[in-house]
């Protein structure tokens, strides 16, 4: 067995990783006190990103995109992860769901979301049900050659300046369907945009359906394929939110170890004092764990050694693990800096806030632990764990 990464991936790790130092890390503070960005630097970040070839990476070849591994999408997701405030949203590539469009809907959505451009955002849970899809409230009737949506979404991320929402709605008895609704279509209107822990340059606001009339042609992919769509869109944001909290736990405990060889305590460096150290240790040791487990994950999907509900599982351990993980190393650090720690000056309570929503979005630990748990009760455990 070889795990080392190929010459090709670890250059693109350490370019992406001086991107992120020098393009996206110098932007943190202005996103934490303002949570926004000029259109300028915004569009100077995307030409960037897509000149460096950071952008669109998952989509393929043939529909514009860069191709590229999954493997290598992790590689890159995790130095992103390094950034703070949101600022990784500049790398990777649009939601997977717009490869559904139809060559009409290209023209409008994808070719955009290819340029960089914030073409869809997705809307999925509601006030009453998350990852759970079963439980959605948000119907489309059809009327005739339209449809009527009605219903209400929360946690639309950049819904309020996207040029259309992803809608997931139930079109029948079991049955769920996506719909591409453009802003400014009659019936569809932001209810409320609310503050959250973390700072970000996107909002999160809610939307409301009230008797929202949309074509055929608003239908993204097929009718009745949206629980199949958006599972493969949680599968890919899973392994990236893995991915990420690997960046993040690598930039916390950097901090740590830096402040723990300078900062004296009662006559010692912080780190020889075991209480300290052995955090230090903790934290390398579960980041270790949490890299090999996604990285691997990622090298199954790319040689097909994996079917996708085996992989649906790994992307959810991955997310558990990493998340997790995460969480506990930012806890860590947060209390090795002390009083800093608990300052925005610093990177350490940046990080606290921002990977906290890692265990809630694009499913909850709970939910991932349910998951894996379907995994292990249906599927071969040698090939599961393998």
């Amino acid at each position: 067995m070889h795990f080392d990464l190929s010459d090709e991936l670890k250059q693109l790790q350490a370019k992406a990783r001086r991107f992120v130092e020098e393009e996206l890390i110098p932007h943190e503070r202005e996103v934490d006190e303002t949570e926004a960005l000029s259109a300028k630097v915004r569009d100077r970040l995307r030409r960037r990103a897509i000149e460096e070839g950071f952008w669109p990476m998952n989509v393929p070849k043939e529909l514009g995109g860069l191709g590229s591994s999954v493997l290598a999408q992790i590689v890159v997701q995790e130095q992103a992860g390094r950034a703070t405030n949101g600022l990784w949203s500049f790398v990777g590539g649009p939601y997977n769901a717009l490869m559904q469009c139809n060559e009409e809907q290209r023209a409008k959505y994808l070719e955009p979301a290819l340029r960089g451009e914030w073409a869809a955002a997705y809307a999925v849970t509601e006030p009453h049900a998350g990852s759970d899809t079963t439980n959605l409230k948000t119907r489309a009737e059809k009327r005739g050659d339209r449809w009527i949506i009605n219903g209400e979404k929360w946690f639309v991320s950049g819904g309020e300046s996207s040029i259309a929402i992803i809608c997931h709605a139930l079109t029948g008895p079991g049955e769920e369907t996506l719909f591409l609704v453009d802003h400014g279509t009659p019936g569809m209107r932001i209810k409320r945009i609310p503050r959250f822990m973390h700072r970000h340059p996107d909002r999160h606001p809610e939307i409301l359906f009230e008797d929202c009339e949309v074509p055929d042609s608003a239908i993204l992919g097929k009718r009745g394929e949206a629980n199949s769509i958006s599972k493969a869109w949680f599968r890919e944001e899973r392994l990236h939110i893995a991915a990420r909290c690997l960046g993040a736990a690598q930039r916390l405990i950097e901090e740590a170890k830096g402040w723990c060889a300078e900062r004296e305590a009662f006559g010692s460096k912080l780190y020889e004092h075991q209480a300290i150290g052995f955090m230090l240790a903790d934290s390398a040791t579960e980041l270790f764990a949490a890299r090999l487990l996604t990285y691997r994950t990622g090298w199954e999907e790319d040689a097909g050694a994996s079917n996708p509900k085996e992989l649906h599982a790994k992307a959810a351990m991955c997310k558990l693990y990493a998340a997790e993980m995460a969480n506990r190393v930012a806890d860590r650090v947060v209390q090795i800096f002390g009083g800093r720690g608990y300052c925005a000056d610093y990177a350490a309570e940046r990080l606290y806030r921002d990977v906290r929503v890692d265990r809630i979005w694009e499913g909850t630990s709970e939910i991932m632990r349910s998951i894996i748990l379907n995994g292990v009760m249906k599927r071969d455990l040698g090939r599961l764990l393998g």
